[in-house]
């Protein structure tokens, strides 16, 4: 098969069960689009200083929950039953409270492998096999 015909035939809904220890729980993962990448990393970048002293910064506490929040399909950390249990406003905040750094970290890093980001040695000894 050629590229075109990879390309043309691709499944874009990828899915993928990761599992919570803490919580003895699957949490079901989804890839995301560029798109959708995009516009977490603007709702977690702030503009800092004035005139030419002015830069933009990237909160990446918030752009994990903000990118957790996007991957996982189950749970819905927008569940208002989650809400209430962790008094959060929204789900980023939610995700937040609800789950531990290292849980965020492995929840997120599963998610971006979901969306093409993975180990670059892992894709080629797929493509030797």
């Amino acid at each position: 098969m050629d590229a075109l015909q990879a390309l043309l035939s691709a499944n874009t809904e990828i899915e993928k069960d990761v599992f919570i220890k803490r919580l003895n729980v699957n949490f079901r993962l989804k890839a995301i689009s560029t798109k959708e990448l995009e516009k977490a990393r603007e709702q977690c970048t702030r503009m800092t200083g004035t005139g030419s002293k002015r830069e933009s910064t990237v909160d990446s506490d918030r752009l994990n929950a903000v990118l957790a929040t996007k991957f996982c399909v189950n749970p819905d950390f927008g569940n208002a039953a989650l809400l209430d249990k962790f008094s959060a406003a929204n789900a980023v905040e939610c995700v937040g409270k609800a789950l531990l750094p290292g849980e965020l970290v492995r929840i997120v890093a599963a998610g971006m492998d979901l969306s093409g980001f993975g180990d670059e040695e892992d894709a080629e000894e797929d493509v030797k096999n």
